[in-house]
């Protein structure tokens, strides 16, 4: 998994994937490589960001197909409850007071 995450690091940083995703995000050249830059800057921040995230050792819950689990820090995961999606219909425009 680490090896892994060191190969997508290294494509983003060589702009590879940026360049890519700005590819086939984009018809105009220019516009797809500035799209892929800032997608592949995303990318790798995100990165950066879970990885020093997972150095904290602090839990963290998702999401899962109506099911929320906490995370461990040694990347176990434990059920915690189902969540009932709300029935609640909003109103496309509405007023607010």
């Amino acid at each position: 998994m680490n090896n892994d995450n060191e190969i997508v690091k290294n494509l983003v940083a060589g702009g590879i994937i940026g360049a890519a995703l700005g590819a086939l995000i984009a018809d105009d050249n220019q516009e797809g490589a500035t799209i892929g830059a800032i997608a592949g800057a995303v990318f790798f921040a995100t990165l950066k960001a879970n990885d020093k995230a997972k150095q904290t050792h602090i839990p963290f819950y998702i999401e899962e197909n109506g099911t929320l689990y906490k995370i461990a820090s040694d990347g176990s995961k434990h059920f915690v409850k189902r969540i009932e999606k709300s029935q609640t219909k909003l109103k496309k425009q509405f007023i607010l007071k």
